[in-house]
């Protein structure tokens, strides 16, 4: 019996010690504080890599819209190294991870664009370049993987099978640029 008693005194001493219980509450809430505030933070990434997708592909398009791009007869690895180059500006990126779509529409009522997304996966497949001709109807599309980071995040941020797809599109009607002198 006395083993059993020295149990129960030990048990109650245990249970009504208070030394060391706000390192114990604070390792109950730090997990999930720290889940949090990386969660919170893959979405401003988020947010962040799409306004700069966003800004990127209003300068390239406006490279085409202007003429720029068929004047100077730049090639598709050009503008894409250009777009590139743009969003690297203010964020470290991985261009691989960047696609680009450039197609011309004989008018804005005839303009279709699929989802790149198919069965969870992302495709390039049908990306083409067209840049156009003066007053042509130019839609430009552009895609950027996006690798999440946190993991509780993926599968409220994933929209193919493991990233996030982000997109920007800008549709316009080229102006009337010249050749030049």
């Amino acid at each position: 019996m006395s083993a059993l008693r020295r149990i129960a005194r030990a048990m109650a001493r245990f249970c009504g010690a208070r030394d060391g219980a706000a390192a114990v509450e604070f390792a109950m809430v730090a997990t999930p504080f720290c889940l949090l505030t990386m969660g919170l933070a893959e979405v401003a990434f988020v947010g962040f890599a799409q306004t700069n997708l966003d800004g990127a592909v209003a300068d390239t398009a406006r490279l085409i819209r202007t003429g720029q791009v068929q004047t100077q007869n730049l090639s598709f690895d050009q503008v894409k190294a250009s777009l590139c180059n743009d969003m690297k500006s203010i964020m470290p990126i991985d261009c691989a991870n960047l696609s680009l779509d450039v197609e011309t529409f004989p008018s804005f009522v005839d303009v279709t664009t699929n989802s790149p997304i198919q069965n969870n996966n992302f495709s390039n497949a049908g990306f083409g370049f067209n840049p156009g001709t003066p007053a042509s109807i130019v839609v430009v599309r552009a895609y950027y993987n996006w690798q999440i980071i946190t993991p509780l995040m993926q599968p409220l941020l994933q929209n193919t099978s493991n990233s996030r797809v982000l997109a920007s599109t800008m549709m316009f009607r080229n102006e009337p640029y010249t050749a030049g002198p």
